[in-house]
Protein backbone atom coordinates (compact mmCIF):
# COMPACT_ATOMS: atom_id res chain seq x y z
CA UNK A 1 0.00 0.00 0.00
CA UNK A 2 2.82 2.36 0.89
CA UNK A 3 4.76 1.44 -2.27
CA UNK A 4 1.69 2.13 -4.40
CA UNK A 5 1.18 5.51 -2.72
CA UNK A 6 4.85 6.35 -3.27
CA UNK A 7 4.57 5.49 -6.94
CA UNK A 8 1.57 7.78 -7.24
CA UNK A 9 3.51 10.65 -5.64
CA UNK A 10 6.54 10.17 -7.89
CA UNK A 11 4.37 10.04 -10.99
CA UNK A 12 2.51 13.18 -9.96
CA UNK A 13 5.80 14.94 -9.33
CA UNK A 14 7.12 14.06 -12.78
CA UNK A 15 4.08 15.32 -14.70
CA UNK A 16 4.28 18.99 -13.67
CA UNK A 17 7.96 19.11 -14.71
CA UNK A 18 7.07 18.00 -18.23
CA UNK A 19 4.08 20.29 -18.41
CA UNK A 20 6.20 23.13 -17.05
CA UNK A 21 8.76 22.65 -19.80
CA UNK A 22 6.05 22.80 -22.46
CA UNK A 23 4.52 25.84 -20.81
CA UNK A 24 7.98 27.43 -20.79
CA UNK A 25 8.19 26.99 -24.55
CA UNK A 26 4.75 28.49 -24.96
CA UNK A 27 5.73 31.48 -22.85
CA UNK A 28 8.38 32.65 -25.29
CA UNK A 29 7.46 36.28 -25.92
CA UNK A 30 5.58 37.39 -29.01
CA UNK A 31 4.72 40.86 -30.16
CA UNK A 32 1.41 41.48 -31.89
CA UNK A 33 1.14 44.68 -33.94
CA UNK A 34 -2.42 45.77 -34.70
CA UNK A 35 -2.91 47.81 -37.88
CA UNK A 36 -5.34 50.71 -38.23
CA UNK A 37 -8.76 49.64 -39.46
CA UNK A 38 -9.05 49.49 -43.24
CA UNK A 39 -5.33 50.00 -43.85
CA UNK A 40 -3.71 48.17 -46.79
CA UNK A 41 -1.54 45.72 -44.86
CA UNK A 42 0.71 44.93 -47.82
CA UNK A 43 2.01 48.52 -47.82
CA UNK A 44 3.30 48.44 -44.24
CA UNK A 45 7.07 48.29 -43.67
CA UNK A 46 8.40 47.24 -40.26
CA UNK A 47 12.03 46.77 -39.21
CA UNK A 48 13.03 45.65 -35.74
CA UNK A 49 15.96 44.88 -33.47
CA UNK A 50 15.64 42.83 -30.29
CA UNK A 51 18.02 42.10 -27.46
CA UNK A 52 18.37 39.40 -24.84
CA UNK A 53 20.77 36.81 -23.47
CA UNK A 54 21.47 35.82 -27.09
CA UNK A 55 22.88 39.28 -27.79
CA UNK A 56 21.10 41.17 -30.54
CA UNK A 57 19.07 40.20 -33.57
CA UNK A 58 17.53 42.33 -36.31
CA UNK A 59 14.96 41.60 -38.97
CA UNK A 60 11.87 42.83 -40.76
CA UNK A 61 8.24 41.83 -41.14
CA UNK A 62 7.17 40.27 -44.42
CA UNK A 63 4.11 42.21 -45.51
CA UNK A 64 1.04 40.52 -46.95
CA UNK A 65 -2.48 41.32 -48.06
CA UNK A 66 -5.64 41.24 -45.95
CA UNK A 67 -3.88 41.32 -42.59
CA UNK A 68 -5.16 43.05 -39.48
CA UNK A 69 -2.12 42.23 -37.34
CA UNK A 70 1.51 41.26 -37.69
CA UNK A 71 3.21 39.05 -35.13
CA UNK A 72 6.89 38.83 -34.30
CA UNK A 73 8.42 35.88 -32.47
CA UNK A 74 10.60 37.70 -29.96
CA UNK A 75 13.16 34.98 -29.32
CA UNK A 76 16.27 33.49 -30.87
CA UNK A 77 17.07 29.76 -30.63
CA UNK A 78 14.59 29.38 -27.80
CA UNK A 79 16.06 32.29 -25.83
CA UNK A 80 13.53 35.05 -25.11
CA UNK A 81 14.16 38.66 -26.02
CA UNK A 82 13.91 41.16 -23.18
CA UNK A 83 13.11 44.13 -25.38
CA UNK A 84 12.39 44.97 -29.00
CA UNK A 85 12.69 48.22 -30.92
CA UNK A 86 10.63 48.94 -34.03
CA UNK A 87 10.70 51.32 -36.97
CA UNK A 88 7.29 51.17 -38.66
CA UNK A 89 6.16 53.02 -41.77
CA UNK A 90 2.58 53.27 -42.95
CA UNK A 91 2.33 55.20 -46.25
CA UNK A 92 0.99 58.70 -45.75
CA UNK A 93 1.80 58.60 -42.04
CA UNK A 94 4.62 59.59 -39.74
CA UNK A 95 7.31 57.02 -39.09
CA UNK A 96 6.64 55.28 -35.79
CA UNK A 97 9.44 54.27 -33.42
CA UNK A 98 8.69 51.97 -30.50
CA UNK A 99 10.89 50.68 -27.68
CA UNK A 100 9.00 47.83 -26.01
CA UNK A 101 10.09 45.85 -22.93
CA UNK A 102 8.88 42.27 -23.19
CA UNK A 103 7.59 41.44 -19.72
CA UNK A 104 5.14 38.70 -20.61
CA UNK A 105 4.43 35.97 -23.11
CA UNK A 106 2.56 38.29 -25.47
CA UNK A 107 2.61 42.04 -25.92
CA UNK A 108 0.19 43.95 -28.12
CA UNK A 109 0.69 47.38 -29.63
CA UNK A 110 -1.44 49.36 -32.03
CA UNK A 111 0.18 51.18 -34.92
CA UNK A 112 -1.55 54.54 -35.10
CA UNK A 113 -2.38 56.44 -38.25
CA UNK A 114 -0.73 59.87 -37.87
CA UNK A 115 -1.04 61.69 -41.21
CA UNK A 116 2.04 63.33 -42.69
CA UNK A 117 1.98 65.85 -45.51
CA UNK A 118 3.85 65.52 -48.80
CA UNK A 119 6.12 67.77 -50.84
CA UNK A 120 6.69 67.75 -54.59
CA UNK A 121 10.03 67.11 -56.25
CA UNK A 122 10.70 67.46 -59.96
CA UNK A 123 13.78 65.74 -61.27
CA UNK A 124 15.79 65.75 -64.48
CA UNK A 125 18.07 62.82 -65.30
CA UNK A 126 21.20 63.33 -67.37
CA UNK A 127 22.67 62.22 -69.66
CA UNK A 128 19.21 61.96 -71.25
CA UNK A 129 19.93 58.97 -73.58
CA UNK A 130 19.96 56.57 -70.62
CA UNK A 131 16.16 56.91 -70.37
CA UNK A 132 15.73 56.53 -74.13
CA UNK A 133 17.77 53.38 -74.72
CA UNK A 134 15.34 51.11 -72.86
CA UNK A 135 12.33 51.21 -70.52
CA UNK A 136 13.19 52.74 -67.15
CA UNK A 137 11.64 53.64 -63.84
CA UNK A 138 12.91 55.58 -60.85
CA UNK A 139 12.72 53.80 -57.51
CA UNK A 140 12.54 56.19 -54.56
CA UNK A 141 13.48 55.17 -51.02
CA UNK A 142 14.08 56.80 -47.64
CA UNK A 143 17.29 55.96 -45.83
CA UNK A 144 16.91 56.20 -42.04
CA UNK A 145 20.51 57.13 -41.26
CA UNK A 146 19.52 57.43 -37.60
CA UNK A 147 18.56 53.76 -37.19
CA UNK A 148 21.90 52.66 -35.70
CA UNK A 149 21.61 55.12 -32.85
CA UNK A 150 17.98 54.20 -32.28
CA UNK A 151 18.65 50.46 -32.30
CA UNK A 152 21.80 50.91 -30.19
CA UNK A 153 24.13 49.25 -32.69
CA UNK A 154 27.40 50.31 -34.31
CA UNK A 155 27.13 48.80 -37.76
CA UNK A 156 24.80 46.91 -40.06
CA UNK A 157 22.49 47.88 -42.89
CA UNK A 158 20.69 51.19 -42.86
CA UNK A 159 16.91 50.83 -42.59
CA UNK A 160 15.52 51.51 -46.06
CA UNK A 161 11.87 52.43 -46.58
CA UNK A 162 10.69 52.04 -50.17
CA UNK A 163 8.39 54.89 -51.17
CA UNK A 164 7.43 53.84 -54.70
CA UNK A 165 8.40 54.20 -58.35
CA UNK A 166 7.81 56.72 -61.11
CA UNK A 167 8.41 56.49 -64.87
CA UNK A 168 10.52 59.31 -66.36
CA UNK A 169 9.50 60.78 -69.69
CA UNK A 170 11.55 60.66 -72.89
CA UNK A 171 13.51 63.70 -71.73
CA UNK A 172 14.45 62.11 -68.41
CA UNK A 173 12.06 64.25 -66.39
CA UNK A 174 9.94 62.94 -63.52
CA UNK A 175 7.92 64.21 -60.59
CA UNK A 176 7.31 62.53 -57.23
CA UNK A 177 5.46 63.31 -54.02
CA UNK A 178 7.77 62.75 -51.07
CA UNK A 179 6.62 62.36 -47.46
CA UNK A 180 7.44 65.57 -45.61
CA UNK A 181 9.81 63.84 -43.22
CA UNK A 182 11.46 67.16 -42.47
CA UNK A 183 8.71 67.45 -39.85
CA UNK A 184 10.26 64.42 -38.14
CA UNK A 185 13.83 65.66 -37.98
CA UNK A 186 13.77 64.78 -34.28
CA UNK A 187 14.34 61.19 -35.43
CA UNK A 188 17.73 62.10 -36.88
CA UNK A 189 19.36 62.51 -40.27
CA UNK A 190 17.60 60.96 -43.25
CA UNK A 191 18.07 60.93 -47.00
CA UNK A 192 16.10 60.09 -50.13
CA UNK A 193 17.69 57.65 -52.55
CA UNK A 194 16.89 57.47 -56.27
CA UNK A 195 17.76 54.41 -58.35
CA UNK A 196 17.08 53.91 -62.05
CA UNK A 197 15.86 50.36 -62.73
CA UNK A 198 14.51 48.30 -65.58
CA UNK A 199 10.76 48.02 -64.86
CA UNK A 200 10.49 44.35 -65.85
CA UNK A 201 13.69 42.75 -64.58
CA UNK A 202 14.26 45.15 -61.69
CA UNK A 203 17.94 45.35 -62.62
CA UNK A 204 19.75 48.48 -61.51
CA UNK A 205 20.69 50.62 -64.51
CA UNK A 206 22.16 53.55 -62.61
CA UNK A 207 22.28 55.33 -59.28
CA UNK A 208 20.92 58.85 -59.57
CA UNK A 209 23.19 61.32 -57.82
CA UNK A 210 21.65 64.73 -57.02
CA UNK A 211 23.70 67.75 -58.07
CA UNK A 212 21.99 70.36 -55.90
CA UNK A 213 24.20 72.75 -53.96
CA UNK A 214 25.59 71.18 -50.83
CA UNK A 215 24.94 67.59 -51.89
CA UNK A 216 27.91 65.47 -50.87
CA UNK A 217 26.51 61.96 -51.19
CA UNK A 218 24.60 59.75 -53.59
CA UNK A 219 21.34 60.65 -51.87
CA UNK A 220 19.22 63.75 -51.37
CA UNK A 221 19.04 65.05 -47.83
CA UNK A 222 15.60 65.44 -46.30
CA UNK A 223 14.55 69.08 -46.49
CA UNK A 224 11.41 71.20 -46.27
CA UNK A 225 11.60 72.15 -49.97
CA UNK A 226 13.73 71.68 -53.07
CA UNK A 227 14.68 73.72 -56.16
CA UNK A 228 12.14 73.88 -58.99
CA UNK A 229 14.11 71.15 -60.79
CA UNK A 230 16.72 68.86 -59.23
CA UNK A 231 19.32 67.51 -61.64
CA UNK A 232 20.33 63.87 -61.16
CA UNK A 233 23.48 62.49 -62.73
CA UNK A 234 23.06 58.84 -63.75
CA UNK A 235 26.04 56.78 -62.63
CA UNK A 236 25.85 53.55 -64.59
CA UNK A 237 26.56 50.17 -63.03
Amino acid sequence: MCRFALAIVLLAASVPASVGQEAGLQRLPRLSLVLPSGFASETVQINYFMGGSFGGYGGYVRAGKNRTTYEIDASVDGKPATNIKLIAYLPGCKIATLNIPLLGATQERRLLRKPLGRISLRGQIFPVPITQEQPTEVEVAYLAMWNHQFFGIYDGMVTTIRLGTVVPDANGQFEVKLPNLHKQMNLGEGEFQFILRHPTSGNILAFLKPTVAGASSDSLKVDSSYPSVVLFMAERQ
